[in-house]
């Protein structure tokens, strides 16, 4: 186990853990609406940077499009968050015609399109989470997610044996993907046994076995992402951490599917 690596990554863990759980739990909701669209805006930017390196822009529509449909979500609930989210991706398409012919259109606006559905959608159902369950659930989620990240290093160092998917993340095994599913279901049922976790428990199992999957997987898609534009980190911000993006990847996609799963 790489120890040194480990201690890199300490600092970034002891002051972002309690500053994370301060915003989501105990502030007010303006201030965790505000913290996660500033995430949103800088994920956008380190998002632009990988799948468009190329152009060398600021994903300003991206940007206006996000503060939109978080604002919205936040005011006015879920049904303003998917319409929002609606108009946004016409205004996309009225931006993309007003441009004109400069032979990047169809890719601009499927990054465009992509971009906010990735971070400003994803995260705002996240938001409609705390809102209906609680910050204190939201927070044991995220934890979760921690867990898993945890296991997997931990038991991928020390199990090793076959790559889960070495074209894609060299690194990762299947033991750990198993030892990391397996942290995270523990976890999830410690908060739940405490009632930090507030959720029926048919609920509680399909959430946790989501989490555990689809939270591994995400971190495979933003792999290949970075594989594919031949970047190691999406950013430099976190230090050994890389970028908001390599921080957030395994939770982005768990945002609708855990608001999902609390509401059905």
């Amino acid at each position: 186990m790489n120890v040194s690596k480990v201690l890199a990554r300490l600092p970034v863990l002891i002051v972002g853990i309690p500053i994370t759980y301060v915003i989501l739990v105990l502030a007010e909701e303006w201030v965790r609406v505000a913290f996660l669209a500033v995430i949103a805006l800088i994920g956008q930017f380190e998002l632009c940077k990988i799948i468009d390196k190329d152009a060398n822009r600021k994903p300003v529509p991206e940007w206006i499009g996000a503060l939109v449909i978080m604002i919205c979500s936040h005011l006015y609930g879920e049904r303003a968050l998917f319409i929002s989210f609606t108009l946004m991706i016409s205004a996309a398409m009225i931006f993309t015609v007003l441009r004109g012919l400069r032979g990047d259109g169809r890719r601009r606006f499927c990054h465009i399109t992509f971009s906010l559905y990735y971070l400003p959608f994803c995260l705002s159902c996240f938001e409609l989470f705390a809102k209906s369950a609680g910050g204190l659930s939201l927070f044991s989620i995220l934890a979760s997610i921690w867990a898993l990240d945890i296991g997997a290093y931990v038991f991928g160092m020390s199990l090793r044996g076959p790559k889960l998917a070495p074209k894609i993340s060299p690194n990762k095994t299947i033991s750990g993907a198993i030892g990391g599913a397996l942290s995270c279901i523990v976890f999830l049922y410690l908060m739940k046994h405490f009632d930090f976790l507030i959720i029926t428990e048919v609920k509680f199992w399909i959430l946790a076995i989501s989490i555990a999957l689809v939270g591994q997987l995400a971190d495979l898609f933003e792999s290949i992402l970075k594989r594919e534009s031949e970047v190691k980190d999406s950013g430099a911000l976190l230090g050994s951490h890389g970028g908001v993006l390599d921080r957030i990847d395994s939770v982005l996609f768990l945002g609708p599917v855990c608001y999902a799963i609390l509401i059905m």
